[in-house]
């Protein structure tokens, strides 16, 4: 499974919580398929449209909920206290294009959502960047292709 997929699989578990409808561990099956199967249907997987939310739901598997990241299986960076959070334009691009072995959003999230998540990285988590980017200037972030800089 790839990196992309494992951080979507995360984020879609992070999603369901303790649903009330969960089915019995013990059901024969393919989770891992089942779950995405489960999701196929959605125009995107993602359909917060505010940056914390979208924080919760996407980064704070990997990067932590303080943002302060993570050591262990993988290095996951902080974002709180990071100095790489001062260029907006560096940011949003991560989100979009993917950045090391953090996978690419470009498919999955709109230029809002890419501006609320990008603002709340930079001016949460310990961060007190005020200079908030707009979704005109995601889009020109964005790869020609619509997805991420190797294509997909």
């Amino acid at each position: 499974m790839s990196a992309r997929q494992l951080c979507a699989l995360f984020a879609m578990m992070a999603a369901l919580g303790t649903a009330k409808d969960a089915r019995a561990q013990d059901q024969p099956g393919d989770p891992v398929a089942d779950l995405l199967a489960r999701f196929s249907d959605q125009p995107g997987p993602f359909t917060q449209t505010d940056g914390a939310a979208l924080y919760r739901t996407i980064c704070q598997a990997c990067h932590m909920p303080d943002g302060e990241g993570a050591a262990g299986a993988g290095a996951y960076p902080p974002l709180a206290g990071n100095p790489k959070m001062n260029s907006k334009h560096f940011v949003a691009g991560v989100i979009l294009n993917g950045y090391h072995g953090m996978p690419d959003f470009a498919a999955e999230l709109d230029d809002a959502q890419v501006a609320a998540l990008t603002d709340y990285v930079r001016m949460a988590l310990g961060n007190a960047y005020q200079d908030p980017i707009t979704p005109d200037q995601v889009s020109a972030l964005r790869p020609p292709d619509g997805g991420d800089s190797t294509g997909h």
